[in-house]
């Protein structure tokens, strides 16, 4: 089966977009996976839950994804050493079966997989036809992880689903990038008062709330009073200033 070739030390992030990254090479291939028609039902197969035929371990493997079950020949995953189905192959005992899977059924060899089902028929698709596509309908890192725990690499996604995942990967890192920036400052300010124990930290913590409450205590009232007083004053003598007899004394005494 053809598959998309892999530069020598690719490491599928998407962090770099520049042009000497080795995504901008593998983007502007023009090179497409061509399916393989007609052998998707020999390379895998949907078996229903009342389906109870044994399987035989040495040529094909029963799996459940989310309670959907998979009778996969091991050929089809012969080019996939790396990936988790294929581990599988090389377990000699339960312990080492329960640290791929969930759960493991001796009686009818039925491995299972507490995970997303969706993700999981668009992957075992890609392991049968060639086709790896980008789940509309599922968050970008959520697809992403399904990816990684299953042993696919992002390099194998078509051109056009490769540069949607990455855009929104991108867009991802941004806005976590943002939240990030925010918390940050949140934090400086809440640890802004680094005196908060010493006498100087509280008296100034003192001052602050009775200046900006005046329900904060006796203190407070009497700031607020005080500075009512003030105004008050000073705008009865702004009005007394401007009357006319006022005006008249300060001119004689002026002019003499």
């Amino acid at each position: 089966m053809p598959m998309p070739s892999r530069e020598p030390g690719l490491h599928p992030r998407y962090h770099h977009y520049a042009s000497h990254s080795p995504w901008s090479q593998l983007l502007s291939s023009p090179m497409e996976t061509p399916s393989i028609k007609g052998l998707y039902y020999r390379r895998v197969r949907k078996v229903g839950a009342l389906d109870a035929s044994p399987v035989d371990l040495k040529k094909e493997i029963l799996i459940n994804v989310g309670g959907r079950r998979y009778l996969l020949p091991w050929s089809t995953l012969d080019q996939f050493p790396l990936s988790r189905l294929s581990k599988l192959r090389l377990c000699r005992s339960y312990e080492e079966i329960a640290q791929l899977c969930d759960d493991y059924d001796e009686d009818s060899q039925e491995f299972f997989f507490d995970r997303s089902p969706s993700a999981f028929g668009v992957i075992v698709s890609f392991l049968a036809a060639g086709k790896l596509v980008l789940l509309q309908e599922m968050c970008a890192l959520s697809f992403q992880e399904e990816l990684a725990y299953w042993g696919i690499e992002e390099a194998h996604l078509e051109r056009c689903c490769l540069r949607k995942l990455l855009r929104k990967l991108e867009e991802l890192e941004e806005l976590a990038k943002l939240h990030r920036e925010e918390a940050l400052q949140q934090q400086r300010g809440a640890h802004r008062p680094t005196s908060q124990s010493s006498r100087w930290g509280l008296c100034m913590n003192r001052l602050r709330e009775m200046v900006e409450n005046p329900q904060s205590g006796l203190p407070g009232k009497v700031f607020a009073c005080l500075s009512i007083l003030f105004v008050a004053t000073t705008a009865v003598s702004l009005c007394v200033s401007t009357m006319p007899d006022l005006r008249a004394e300060e001119d004689k005494v002026s002019v003499l």
